[in-house]
C-alpha cells in the first residue's frame, strides 16, 4: 500500500471515529416553546394498567437517601425494600398516575442548545438553581436542591417490551409573580426535568404524592376488622426479663400482675359500653390466682379503651421483618406452640416459647405459650376470632415520616421545625385462634310431646308447633355449624396473612393499644388533697400483694453459633 492510500485510510479511520463519538454522545435538542407548551410531558404514559415498576428517589429529612420502589409480582404489587411485602398500592398508584398521565408543559424555563453538555458545569449551576439535581448522583444526598426523582416503568402496548414510561425529576417551587396561579389543590407549580435532559419545565404537579414512606403503600386496615364486632378485650398484664439462674442456666423472670376481662357493646354510649367482667390478681410467694374486686372509688377509665378501639380500627405499622421459613410454615399450619422449636428471631424480638402452669392449678399440668417482653392483649370477636397481640421489645428509631406523622408532631411541638422527629418503635406479633364458645349457641326450644289421646284438633295443633320448633332448632344448628366453620375459614386466612411477618409498631402506638391493670382502672374522683394526683392511676390497694417474679427456665436457640443475652 502507498503511502497516499495509507493516508487517505488514516484519514476515513479519524473521520468513522469522530463519527462515532458524536453519534454516542448525549444528543439534547433546542427546545422550541411553541412545540412543547401545552402538551403531555411524557406522551408515551397514557395507561395506568401498564405500570410494571414504579421508584420513587428522594432527599430525606435528615439529609439521606430515600429510596423505595414498587414493583409487580405476578399481578400482585409488592414492595422488594421489605421482603417483598404485599403493597395495597391501588388508591396510590391511582394518585400518581393521575399526576403524571396528561402532564402539560406550563412553560419552559431553561433552554438548552444542541451542544450542551449534561455533566458541564454550567448545566449543574443551572440545576442546582432550580431544585432538580438528580438525587441518584454522586454526592448530591446532603445537597438541598436535589429533586423527587421518579420512575415508571410500564409494558409497551405495540412492543410488548416493558421500557421507561416516565423519567422525572422534580425540584423547587414557582415563586407566584403578580396575580399569576401557581396552586391548584395540593398542586403547586414546580420546575421538573426530564432525568438525563438540559432543559427546565415549568408543571402543575402534588410531589406529596410521592412519598417513600413504607406505611402510606400498605393496607391501613391491617387487622381488617371494624370495632363493632368487638365483644371482649382480654388483658394479660405482665412483664418478663431474661436473668441467669442459680445454677447457671438461663431463665425468664415473669412479673404477672393481673387478668382482664373487659366486655364491649358499640350500641350503647358513652360509661355503658365497656363492662368488666372479670380480673384476677397474684398475691404472696406463692403467687396464688385470685379474683380482684374494684371498691366504690374505682372504674374503668373508658378514654383509654376507646382509644385502643379507635387505634386498632387503623393499626398503623412502620415496617415488617420476614419470619423465618421453619416458623412461618409452622404457624401457617396452626401448630400448637408446644410443637414449634425455640427460634432465634423470635428471641431478638422479644418473644419466648415459655412452659408454664396452669393458672388456675399451680400445682398440675403445664403449657408450652408464647410471651412477650410486655405483655399482651386478645381482641375477641363476636364471630368467635380472637386477635392475640404480643408486644416485643424495641428495635431502634427512625425519623418520621415528612406528611402525616410529622405534621402531627410539630403541632405540638414547634421546636422541632429544624430538627427531624424521631421515633422509637417496637415488634409486634400477631396471630388469630378461633373460640368457639363465643359464638352465640344454638337457641334450641324444648319440644311438646304430642298427646296419643284427646281431641284431634289439639293434637294437630301440638303437632304443627312442634314441627315449627323442629325446624327452627335445625335452623339454629345450622347457624352456629355455618358460623364455625366459616370461623375457621377466616382464622386459616388470618394465619396465611399474619405467619410471614414481626410486624413494627411506633412507641406511640403501642402506648394506645398496649393495656395494662393501671392504665385501665382508674379511681373515680382525684383525692382532693394532692392536686399532683393523677385521675388515671388505681389506688393503692388494687396492686396489694401483688406477687415476686416467677422464674422459668427456657432453653435459648444459637443465632449463627452464638445468642448474646442481656445479662451479666
Amino acid at each position: 500500500m502507498t503511502e497516499g492510500n495509507k493516508t487517505l485510510v488514516f484519514l476515513l479511520l479519524a473521520v468513522i471515529l469522530v463519527g462515532i463519538a458524536w453519534c454516542s454522545k448525549p444528543q439534547f435538542r433546542t427546545v422550541k416553546v411553541e412545540d412543547i407548551i401545552g402538551k403531555p410531558l411524557f406522551e408515551k404514559f397514557t395507561d395506568p394498567l401498564a405500570v410494571k415498576r414504579l421508584e420513587i428517589v428522594r432527599r430525606g429529612a435528615t439529609g439521606e437517601k430515600e429510596e423505595f420502589r414498587l414493583v409487580d409480582v405476578n399481578g400482585s404489587w409488592r414492595i422488594p425494600s421489605h421482603d417483598n411485602y404485599p403493597a395495597d398500592a391501588k388508591d396510590q398508584m391511582g394518585l400518581i398516575a393521575d399526576a403524571l398521565i396528561d402532564l402539560k408543559v406550563l412553560d419552559v424555563a431553561v433552554k438548552m442548545t444542541d451542544n450542551s453538555n449534561a455533566q458541564s458545569a454550567e448545566a449543574t449551576a443551572i440545576h442546582t438553581t432550580y431544585g432538580v439535581l438528580d438525587p441518584t448522583g454522586e454526592n448530591t444526598s446532603f445537597n438541598e436542591n436535589v429533586g423527587v426523582k421518579v420512575t415508571i416503568v410500564g409494558t409497551n402496548k405495540e412492543t410488548k417490551i416493558d421500557e421507561t414510561l416516565v423519567e422525572l425529576i422534580i425540584g423547587k417551587v414557582v415563586e407566584a409573580v403578580g396575580s399569576d396561579p401557581v396552586a391548584s389543590g395540593n398542586s403547586v407549580n414546580r420546575y421538573v426535568r426530564i432525568a438525563g435532559q438540559l432543559p427546565v419545565y415549568i408543571v402543575n404537579i402534588d410531589i406529596d404524592r410521592f412519598g417513600t414512606q413504607f406505611d402510606r403503600w400498605i393496607e391501613k386496615n391491617l387487622l381488617d376488622i371494624h370495632s363493632i364486632d368487638i365483644a371482649e378485650i382480654f388483658i394479660d398484664d405482665y412483664s418478663l426479663d431474661l436473668q441467669a439462674t442459680p445454677d447457671g442456666n438461663v431463665g425468664i423472670a415473669i412479673s404477672n400482675v393481673a387478668d382482664l376481662l373487659v366486655a364491649y357493646s358499640s350500641s350503647e354510649v358513652s360509661d355503658n359500653k365497656w363492662t368488666l367482667k372479670k380480673c384476677m390478681g397474684y398475691r404472696g410467694a406463692q403467687r396464688e390466682y385470685y379474683e380482684k374486686n374494684l371498691n366504690n372509688s374505682e372504674e374503668l377509665n373508658v378514654e383509654i379503651l376507646d382509644g385502643l378501639v379507635n387505634s386498632i380500627n387503623n393499626l398503623k405499622i412502620v415496617n415488617v421483618t420476614k419470619k423465618p421459613a421453619k416458623l412461618a410454615e409452622s404457624l401457617r399450619n396452626g401448630d400448637s406452640f408446644a410443637k414449634i422449636k425455640p427460634d432465634g428471631s423470635l428471641f431478638k424480638s422479644g418473644f419466648y416459647l415459655v412452659s408454664v402452669p396452669d393458672k388456675n392449678n399451680r400445682n398440675g399440668s403445664e403449657s408450652v405459650k408464647l410471651l412477650a417482653s410486655r405483655g399482651d392483649i386478645q381482641l375477641r370477636m363476636k364471630d368467635g376470632i380472637c386477635y392475640n397481640l404480643r408486644f416485643g421489645e424495641l428495635t431502634g428509631t427512625q425519623t418520621m415520616s415528612n406528611d402525616e406523622d410529622k405534621k402531627e408532631a410539630d403541632k405540638t411541638n414547634k421546636d422541632q421545625e429544624e430538627t427531624p422527629a424521631m421515633m422509637e418503635n417496637r415488634y409486634l406479633f400477631i396471630n388469630a385462634d378461633f373460640d368457639e364458645s363465643i359464638v352465640p349457641p344454638a337457641d334450641i326450644q324444648p319440644l311438646p310431646e304430642i298427646p296419643t289421646t284427646g281431641e284431634q284438633a289439639i293434637i294437630d295443633t301440638i303437632k304443627k308447633e312442634r314441627e315449627a320448633k323442629e325446624k327452627s332448632n335445625l335452623r339454629e344448628q345450622e347457624r352456629v355449624a355455618k358460623a364455625i366453620e366459616t370461623g375457621k375459614s377466616r382464622v386459616k386466612k388470618l394465619s396465611e396473612r399474619f405467619a410471614d411477618w414481626y410486624y413494627v409498631i411506633s412507641e406511640d402506638v403501642y402506648k394506645k393499644i398496649h393495656l395494662t391493670e393501671s392504665s385501665v382502672i382508674r379511681l373515680k374522683t382525684p383525692p382532693p388533697a394532692n392536686n399532683n394526683a393523677n385521675p388515671n392511676l388505681p389506688p393503692t390497694t388494687i396492686n396489694s400483694n401483688v406477687a415476686p417474679p416467677e422464674l422459668v427456665e427456657i432453653d435459648l436457640p444459637g443465632v449463627n453459633g452464638q445468642f448474646k443475652l442481656p445479662i451479666e
